[in-house]
């Protein structure tokens, strides 16, 4: 499976996806994005935006019987090559998504405690290419 652009005709169907995935942000439309799709189901999709040459994630969900299939490597792969500067924040407690982004070269940069609604912790991580 390879990644594609979404449009906002993918939109609903993001929106579909985040039902099963809770931890993810619940937006699901008004950004560009990548998506990964079989048959008629969007499976994966990331979110993002970029602004004077850096870039932020915004969003990333991957259907849960559809996770350990490197759909958010390859999402995430594909987007890494539209900058050479990224950002984004995730929840402290998501240790799979954190070890993810290290293994794409994000650092941590800072927190910001009490970001979410139910009070968690945000990491803010980075990605700069040299």
């Amino acid at each position: 499976m390879t990644a594609r652009p979404g449009a906002p005709e993918d939109w609903p169907r993001y929106r579909q996806l985040l039902v099963h995935c809770p931890q993810a942000a619940q937006w699901a439309d008004g950004y560009p994005s990548l998506c990964i799709q079989e048959h008629e189901e969007i499976l994966a999709f990331v979110l993002y935006r970029i602004v004077a040459g850096e870039g932020e994630i915004l969003n990333l969900a991957v259907h849960p019987e559809s996770r350990r299939r490197h759909f958010a490597t390859a999402l995430l792969n594909a987007l890494l090559l539209e900058a050479s500067i990224w950002h984004l924040e995730v929840c402290l407690s998501n240790y799979p998504a954190i070890e993810l982004y290290k293994s794409l070269g994000f650092k941590q940069t800072t927190q910001r405690p009490n970001y979410y609604n139910d009070g968690e912790t945000a990491l803010l991580m980075s990605r700069v290419l040299a």
